[in-house]
This record gives C-alpha cells, sequence and structure tokens, in this order.
C-alpha cells in the first residue's frame, strides 16, 4: 500500500483537467456522518500503523486531516472538511491550496460510464465534484468500520486516481 504523502503529492494534479460532466441533482439521502470518526490506515491487517484520519465535528462540518506516522514522525498530510448535510466537501494536500469547493453528484450517473467511479465494496457512497469546467472527483466510501476516500482527475487524455485514505476504525468518536 502506497504512503499516504506520496499519494497526497500527485493531488496537486487534480486541478488541471477541463469538464463536460454536469453534476445531477443531489441524491435523498445525503447522510455523510459515515465519514465520523477515527480511523487508522496500516499497512496490512493487524500489521503497522502508517496514518490517522480524525473526521470529528466542527461548527456545520466534519473536517480534519491525516497524520501520517509510517516513517516514525507525524507528518500532517491531506485536509478534508465535509458539510454535515453532504451537500459539499474540500481537500488540500500539504503542498497545494485547498482545492475549491467539491459539490455532491449522484456516484450512479457516474459509474455507469467510468470504472473509475465503480464503488470498491457495498457501503454508502458519496461522490462530490467540482464546478465545470473541471474534472475533479472526490469520493468517499464507507461500509462497516472501513472508510476509503480517493480523488480523480479525469483528463481528456488520462485519468489520475489517487487514494488518499484506506482505513477502519479506531474508536476515537
Amino acid at each position: 500500500m502506497a504512503r499516504p504523502r506520496g499519494m497526497i503529492a500527485g493531488a496537486a494534479l487534480l486541478a488541471a483537467a477541463g469538464c463536460s460532466i454536469q453534476p445531477a441533482s443531489l441524491p435523498a439521502d445525503m447522510d455523510i456522518d459515515f465519514v465520523r470518526g477515527c480511523w487508522v490506515q496500516k499497512e496490512e491487517p493487524g500489521g503497522k500503523i502508517q496514518a490517522f484520519l480524525r473526521l470529528l465535528p466542527e461548527g456545520d462540518m466534519l473536517s480534519g486531516q491525516i497524520a501520517d506516522v509510517g516513517a516514525g514522525g507525524w507528518d500532517a498530510g491531506a485536509a478534508f472538511a465535509f458539510s454535515r448535510t453532504g451537500a459539499s466537501a474540500t481537500f488540500r494536500g500539504p503542498a497545494m491550496p485547498e482545492q475549491a469547493e467539491h459539490t455532491r453528484i449522484d456516484p450512479s450517473r457516474l459509474a455507469a460510464n467510468f470504472d473509475w467511479a465503480r464503488p470498491q465494496f457495498s457501503g454508502r457512497l458519496a461522490a462530490y465534484a467540482e464546478a465545470p469546467p473541471s474534472r475533479s472527483f472526490l469520493f468517499a466510501e464507507g461500509e462497516n468500520d472501513r472508510l476509503s476516500i480517493w480523488a480523480v482527475s479525469a483528463g481528456p487524455d488520462a485519468t489520475l486516481i489517487l487514494k488518499l485514505f484506506d482505513g477502519e476504525r479506531d474508536g476515537c468518536d
């Protein structure tokens, strides 16, 4: 599994594409509470901890950042903020400015045409798109005690998929 810091470095490429996909109408169920809590990413099940992510209430947001501990330190990684209504999300990496607000879209609209938009497991999936003409997407997927967050830049010639976090519940909430 790649280290979070290496994955974040490529996230700066997300702002560099154009878009023709219009956001769909919002799904009736906007619950984003499945991302709430403390999470830990490990090299393998039962293995060494690589990173922590805490997404806790802060006003009308669930926000937090990845702490990369894989190298023995405590390095700040990507930061996320999900509106508690589920309608929008933002993220940024350590070497990049905060990305524009991404608005919730119906993930099934993308999944029908793009393999990268298909859920990895059968849990909750929230998909967010930056406003056109961008082709920057953010996905949060949770099932039971698992959480995965990834970003996609769908360019005309190539698609960059960055797994920002993939871990299990750690129990601070």
